[in-house]
């Protein structure tokens, strides 16, 4: 509905504005004096005999959302830690390719693993959105549905309505918490209420670097976290493992099965950069040239042959006719090869229609068939 009237209106200041719908005025001062009725409606449920605090809430959905990023990293597609529907979404959006019983994460999913978390879920959930059609779910409300929660309160249990199903998927990824899929009852976590701003949150928290790289390509990760463990293993091999210390090496071998899965050597630089450990962010480069210089060459053996389609033109019946060609080839840089002695010329698939246009117009001027 239309929110302001297309009338001209002098402001206090002397500039034109427009005036407000009196209908939409009216709303718009009855929500901001804290009037009408509140967006969960008037539920009548028993309150929460088992309410959650605060730092529950921060806990679990820290714990739902690395599960969701484990999955992405571990090759396993046993689906026990997310749905069938979270599953074939990270599939659709290409964060991860799927053979078989196994799946590997691509180079767009370690690319969304190199953000914080506030802007991972603003990634996921603008493809969570934009799929919403395919497991029956209708857009317009669930974007409702996500705004009613930002202007929710941390801690507080609201009723779950007619939202049972996108309940259960932002169950799955930590944005609510229900004890268990019959409960009346949701609450908020963080990361719902602040979902709307983390596209422009630039005070995110992120968690201090660990991970020590030696120019000898030997990687020292100091963690116990899971997930921070299984994203080394991408690359680099795991030689030993301690209760909060893993040791890695990074080889020829282990870097070229990441680029085999599309992980480009910048993308592997960036992640050792980005989780580097204090005493590494004192270095000059952080990752030293030796290791820097090397991850580009394994990546360049991968890439020695290119290939582009191309046309081959050939009986040519004269020299002069394969220099008129080759030369209006050359003009508009669409040569690929040539070999003048053998009247032998390959153009770019780009180029072909022009050059053919052009010889067919050049034999028909000289009377050629």
């Amino acid at each position: 509905k239309q929110w302001y009237q297309r009338r001209v209106a002098i402001t206090a200041g002397g500039n034109d504005g427009v005036t407000l719908h009196p209908n939409f005025r009216k709303g718009l001062t009855t929500a901001m004096c804290g009037g009408g009725m509140s967006w969960y409606g008037n539920h009548q449920l028993e309150p929460d005999k088992k309410p959650k605090t605060v730092e529950f809430l921060d806990s679990y959905a820290k714990e739902r959302w690395e599960c969701l990023l484990q999955y992405m990293v571990q090759g396993n597609s046993d689906s026990d830690k997310v749905s069938p529907d979270i599953a074939n979404l990270l599939l659709q959006s290409g964060m991860i390719n799927k053979s078989g019983n196994e799946h590997a994460i691509t180079s767009v999913g370690f690319q969304f693993l190199l953000l914080d978390a506030p802007s991972q879920i603003w990634y996921f959930m603008l493809k969570y959105l934009d799929k919403c059609d395919t497991i029956d779910l209708n857009l317009t409300t669930c974007l409702a549905f996500i705004f009613q929660l930002s202007f929710s309160t941390l801690g507080k249990a609201y009723p779950i309505g007619s939202h049972a199903t996108f309940v259960q998927h932002l169950r799955q990824i930590g944005l609510v918490y229900q004890r268990k899929h019959t409960s009346p009852w949701f609450y908020p976590t963080r990361h719902a209420i602040d979902f709307l701003s983390a596209g422009s949150n630039k005070s995110a928290e992120r968690k201090e670097g660990f991970i020590v790289v030696e120019t000898n390509f030997r990687v020292y990760a100091y963690t116990s976290n899971e997930l921070d463990i299984a994203l080394v293993a991408l690359f680099a091999e795991t030689l030993h493992r301690f209760e909060s210390f893993v040791v890695g090496q990074m080889t020829r071998e282990s870097v070229q099965l990441a680029l085999q899965n599309g992980i480009s050597a910048k993308q592997i630089l960036d992640f050792l950069e980005s989780h580097a450990h204090p005493q590494m962010l004192k270095n000059k480069p952080v990752i030293g040239p030796t290791v820097t210089d090397q991850m580009y060459l394994w990546e360049m053996e991968r890439s020695r042959l290119a290939t582009e389609e191309g046309v081959l033109y050939s009986q040519f019946l004269s020299d002069a006719d394969f220099k008129v060609v080759h030369e209006y080839a050359q003009n508009i840089g669409s040569v690929q090869w040539s070999n003048v002695q053998k009247r032998l010329l390959v153009v770019n698939k780009k180029g072909h229609g022009d050059v053919k246009k052009y010889w067919k117009a050049y034999k028909k001027e000289h009377g050629e068939c």
